[in-house]
């Protein structure tokens, strides 16, 4: 479940810089028409060049030969033939050792680095956000949660009662009728409560109602206020439905409202920027407010890649590559500065939208933060 990507990601952005290689590998798992996987012999191949660029450097290749054979192993005896992409971080000096099934591609990368390489991981959690979806009708109902492109059912509820037809007219109908909604109304609150306890255990951002036309009303009525600020939509779907169906009909929406949000963040940060306020853009000015805590929330185009320096003793992140810490004159550590930048959003407790397409991105290197505060005394 992405509560549990999530906590990993934020374990590994935490991890402090490694003396020895440390290998962040994403591997395309998803084999072909022929049961292959075809991207074996390129992820071979890179694990392979890694391993011989650190020939002639005993301590680093004695970590990374240790990493290759447990890597090798884990993927011949070990990896779910199910997964769609996997995730290794590897540093057998450090003791770093993490295996992450993905039901998402994931394009083969293997690189080696000082700390781990987040950014895909990042990518998927901001594309795949969590769903309470609520299938009912008035005798009972099924809460799944929809995350990284899975659905699991967590829950259930059922009236208290059955409901039953009752065909004759006059009075008799209409006590029926009140005691029929009387115990609906009942269920609803049911399904409320049971859908507030599942919001919080799973971490849930966006909620979604399907059901008939003669039970939707009440269930959205039902919900309190929290519950319905996470509400995106209101579906007419049967509760027997399976899941295939249920994802296909679903994913259109999350992918709208996705889109929605990543517009609304870049209208923010545009705005904010425009007025000199809460904002900031391009590669220097968001290192900046970076080193400083002041983001909220991070913007970056897909494809920004940009190299910079961090000082290894006070932490502060520069674009370019200048030799010394312009704070404390210590040696500046060359950096992956997406990598970086994406390390210290989970660091500081702030957000990140990864952005497909703008112009106003573009225009500025491709990377914007909203802040939190505004701090005029920038220097260095």
């Amino acid at each position: 479940m992405s509560t549990d990507l999530q906590a990993t990601v934020q374990m590994l952005s935490a991890l402090p810089a490694t003396e020895r290689p440390l290998l962040s590998i994403y591997l395309d798992w998803k084999p072909d028409g022929n049961g292959q996987r075809p991207q074996l012999q390129e992820f071979e191949s890179a694990l392979n060049a890694i391993v011989e660029r650190y020939r002639g450097q005993h301590d680093e290749r004695v970590s990374l030969e240790a990493d290759h054979e447990r890597i090798m192993n884990y993927i011949s005896n070990e990896a779910p033939v199910d997964a769609k992409g996997i995730a290794i971080f590897a540093c057998d000096a450090a003791g770093i050792w993490e295996t992450i099934p993905l039901q998402v591609q994931v394009p083969t990368s293997v690189v080696a680095d000082s700390y781990p390489h987040i950014f895909n991981l990042a990518r998927i959690l901001d594309d795949y956000e969590t769903y309470a979806v609520v299938l009912a009708d008035g005798q009972e109902s099924r809460i799944l949660v929809v995350t990284l492109n899975e659905a699991e059912g967590v829950g259930t509820t059922e009236a208290a009662e059955p409901i039953k037809r009752f065909d004759a007219g006059g009075w008799g109908q209409m006590l029926f009728q009140r005691r029929t909604d009387n115990i609906i109304k009942a269920h609803t609150r049911d399904i409320a409560d049971k859908l507030g306890r599942v919001i919080k255990a799973h971490d849930v951002q966006h909620v979604i109602i399907a059901a008939n036309d003669s039970i939707k009303g009440m269930v959205t009525d039902s919900l309190p206020q929290a519950i319905k600020d996470k509400l995106v939509d209101v579906i007419k779907l049967d509760l027997t439905t399976n899941l295939p169906a249920i994802m296909e009909i679903l994913e259109p929406i999350m992918r709208s409202v996705e889109q929605e949000q990543e517009a609304s963040d870049l209208a923010e940060l545009e705005a904010e920027v425009r007025g000199n306020n809460l904002g900031v853009v391009g590669v220097s000015d968001t290192a900046m407010a970076l080193t400083k805590g002041q983001v909220r929330t991070l913007l970056m185009s897909s494809g920004f890649q940009a190299t910079g320096g961090e000082c290894p003793n006070c932490g502060a992140i520069r674009a370019g590559l200048r030799p010394t810490c312009p704070y404390d004159g210590t040696e500046m550590r060359q950096i992956n500065l997406r990598e970086v930048f994406t390390s210290r959003v989970y660091q500081q407790g702030a957000t990140i939208q990864i952005v497909e397409q703008s112009q106003f991105l573009d225009d500025h290197e491709g990377v914007g933060a909203i802040l939190r505060y505004k701090d005029v005394a920038q220097t260095a």
